[in-house]
C-alpha cells in the first residue's frame, strides 16, 4: 500500500503536454514501429494449409481428399433439389446479356480497343461465349473453375482470342507457389485422366475463378460444401422411404416354425428365404410342413418420413436464398415471403455476377492487351454484364410516374428509349424524338394519342353493349 503523500494520483493529467513522448506502463515494452525497409515487403503468410501443394483446409475427413471431395460435388449435382437450386442460380445469369464499355475518357482508340474486345468475345473458335461462361460459373460447384487462356494470330497481325479452354476441376493434382512469395500461385499441375500425362499449367496463362475462398485458397469454396449433410439426410430417408413402402405393401413377413426339429442349415434357408421375399409379378414361397408365414404391419408410423424429407430439401434451398422456388407447392406461403426471398436471391446474383466480372476484367483483358498493344488508349475497356431476370415493370413506372408530377425526374429520350427496350417496346420513333416534354403532356411524346385511343376503346365497347341488350 502506498504511504501517505506518494503516489497519490497515478492517472495521466490530460493538460499537460507529453512532448511527443509515449507514455507506457513499467516494465511494458513499447509498440514497434515499421521502418522504412518493412513498408514495401511481406513479413507474415496467409496461414493456408497447403502441404506439398495439396490444400488441407478440409476438416471433415471423409472429403479430406480432393479427389473425394470432387467425387462427392459431381454425385450432389445430379440429386434433383440441388441441380434445381444450381440451375436456379446459373439460368438466370446465362440469359443476361453482355457488353464492353470504353474507357471513360472516350477517345476514338478507346472507342477502337472497346470495338475490338467486343469481337474477341464474339468470334472465338469452337466456343462461344456463352459456354465459357458456364465453364466459369462451375465455381459454384466446385469452389474454383480454371481455363486456359488460348490464342490465334489472325490476318490483321494481331492476336485474338481463340477460346479458353476448361480444366476439369477432377483434373487436379496440386498446385505450385512460388518459393520466395510463398503465398503467391504460379502453377497448376494436371493430371490427364486417360493417358496419365502431367501438365504445368502457368496461373498466368489462365482464368481462375473462385468462390469466395479463405486464406486466399486457390480451390475456393463451393456452394454445395455447406449441403453436404441436408444431402446425406435426404438422400438416406428416402433409401429408408423406399424399404419402408415396399414392407408396406405386402408387410414384414414372420415366420412360425411348427413342432420339430430343424436343422441350423433349415434355418438359414428360411432367413434367406424371407429376405428375398419382394411383392412382385415373381413372388412366390416355398415352405417345408409345419412353417407358416404371415404378414406383419407395425400400423401408424412414430415419424412422417416424408415431412423430414421435405424440411432438408427446405434446407438444401435456403442456402442461396432459393426457398422460393418450393413456396406454393404446399399449402403454406404468401406473396409478400416470395417477393423477399427473391430479393436476397437477387442480390446473391449480383454477387456472383461481380465475383465473375473481376476475374474477366482483372485477368483475360490485360492479359489480351499485352499481347496486342493499342497506343494512344487511356486505359482498358470493360466487359459488363447485365443484371440477371427481369425488372419489376409496374414498380418502375410507378416510381418513373411520380418522379415525372413532381418533378424530381425530366423525361428524356434515353428514359424512354430504356423503358421500351426493358418492355419489349418498339423503338422510339424518329420524328417523335426531340420534341418537348412539359407537365401539360404525357410523359412520352411517342405515345402521344394513347389516352384518346383508350376513351374511344371504351365508347365503342358501350354501344355495343347497349346494341347487344337491344336485341
Amino acid at each position: 500500500m502506498d504511504k501517505p503523500g506518494q503516489n497519490q494520483n497515478r492517472r495521466h493529467n490530460s493538460s499537460r503536454p507529453n512532448n511527443g513522448r509515449s507514455f507506457v506502463s513499467r516494465g511494458a515494452r513499447p509498440f514497434p514501429q515499421a521502418t522504412g525497409n518493412q513498408a514495401n515487403r511481406i513479413i507474415g503468410v496467409k496461414g493456408l494449409k497447403n502441404m506439398g501443394g495439396r490444400i488441407q483446409e478440409e476438416y471433415l475427413n471423409a472429403i479430406r481428399n480432393w479427389q473425394s471431395e470432387v467425387k462427392l460435388y459431381l454425385e450432389m449435382r445430379d440429386e434433383p433439389v440441388v441441380g434445381a437450386l444450381l440451375d436456379a442460380i446459373k439460368l438466370p445469369l446465362l440469359a443476361a446479356s453482355f457488353d464492353v464499355e470504353e474507357h471513360p475518357a472516350g477517345t476514338d482508340q478507346d472507342k477502337a480497343a472497346a470495338e475490338w474486345l467486343w469481337e474477341n468475345m464474339n468470334h472465338m473458335v469452337g466456343q462461344t461465349w456463352n459456354s465459357h461462361t458456364e465453364d466459369a460459373l462451375e465455381e459454384l460447384d466446385f469452389g474454383f473453375a480454371l481455363g486456359e487462356i488460348v490464342l490465334d494470330k489472325r490476318t490483321d497481325g494481331r492476336l485474338w482470342l481463340k477460346n479458353v479452354d476448361p480444366r476439369g476441376q477432377e483434373t487436379l493434382s496440386s498446385w505450385v507457389y512460388d518459393p520466395i512469395e510463398k503465398d503467391k500461385l504460379v502453377e497448376f499441375i494436371q493430371v490427364d485422366p486417360n493417358y496419365n500425362g502431367i501438365y504445368h499449367i502457368p496461373i498466368s496463362k489462365c482464368l481462375h475463378f473462385k468462390y469466395r475462398g479463405r486464406k486466399g485458397n486457390p480451390q475456393g469454396h463451393s456452394v454445395l460444401r455447406a449441403l453436404y449433410r441436408p444431402y446425406k439426410f435426404a438422400r438416406n430417408l428416402e433409401d429408408l422411404e423406399g424399404i419402408g413402402v415396399e414392407r408396406d405393401v405386402g408387410g414384414m413377413p414372420i415366420a412360425k416354425l411348427g413342432e420339430g426339429t430343424y436343422s441350423t442349415q433349415d434355418k438359414e434357408d428360411l432367413k434367406a428365404a424371407m429376405k428375398g421375399l419382394r411383392q412382385d409379378e415373381e413372388a412366390y414361397l416355398i415352405l417345408p410342413e409345419g412353417i407358416e408365414v404371415s404378414p406383419y404391419s407395425s400400423g401408424q408410423k412414430a415419424y412422417d418420413v416424408n415431412q423430414i424429407i421435405d424440411r432438408w430439401h427446405k434446407i438444401t434451398l435456403m442456402r442461396f436464398f432459393a426457398q422460393f422456388i418450393i413456396l406454393g407447392m404446399g399449402e403454406v406461403g404468401t406473396q409478400s415471403l416470395v417477393k423477399g426471398s427473391q430479393d436476397f436471391f437477387a442480390l446473391a446474383l449480383e454477387a456472383v455476377q461481380r465475383s465473375i466480372l473481376e476475374t474477366w476484367n482483372l485477368q483475360l483483358v490485360p492479359y489480351l492487351f499485352r499481347f496486342n498493344q493499342w497506343p494512344g488508349i487511356s486505359g482498358y475497356p470493360t466487359i459488363v454484364w447485365e443484371k440477371p431476370g427481369k425488372p419489376d415493370l409496374g414498380g418502375l413506372m410507378d416510381i418513373f410516374d411520380t418522379g415525372v408530377r413532381t418533378g424530381v425526374i425530366t423525361p428524356t429520350d434515353a428514359d424512354e428509349d430504356h423503358i421500351r427496350s426493358i418492355t419489349d417496346l418498339p423503338d422510339l420513333p424518329d420524328d417523335a424524338r426531340g420534341l418537348p416534354r412539359t407537365p401539360e403532356q404525357p410523359a412520352f411524346p411517342g405515345i402521344l394519342g394513347l389516352e384518346k385511343k383508350v376513351d374511344d376503346l371504351g365508347i365503342q365497347a358501350k354501344a355495343a353493349a347497349k346494341a347487344g341488350e337491344k336485341k
